[in-house]
């Protein structure tokens, strides 16, 4: 689990759109059960794509919060986080924050403002 932690988290494998336990395995070249039997034992998310949704959304958080990319789009944002399309990636972000987008990089340049004054 080590080897997929890092893979995954420390390479930034999450950010490839439409990423797989397949690829994963790949990656590592060891069969595919074995890299989805690791999975299931050490993640406290239901699925390989929760838990990578999980990797992408605190991944566009970061970048929505940081100032100096206040002009990259929504569709920007998703992309860079590894979303095949903003479609996805708004549902994802909401289920997982309870506000979209929008609404969480209004409310940390307020702070931010805040802070700066």
């Amino acid at each position: 689990m080590a080897k997929i932690s890092q893979l995954i988290e420390n390479e930034s494998l999450f950010l490839q759109a439409n990423l797989k336990v397949a690829d994963v395995a790949r990656h590592l070249d060891v069969p595919e059960y074995r890299v989805s039997r690791a999975l299931k034992t050490h993640i406290s998310d239901k699925n390989f794509n929760q838990y990578i949704n999980g990797l992408r959304i605190a991944h566009a958080k970061e970048l929505l919060a940081d100032t100096t990319k206040q002009d990259w789009s929504v569709l920007v944002i998703s992309l860079e986080s590894g979303f095949a399309s903003v479609g996805p990636f708004s549902r994802a972000f909401k289920s997982e924050t309870g506000v979209n987008p929008n609404q969480f990089r209004q409310m940390h340049v307020s702070d931010a403002l805040v802070k700066a004054s």
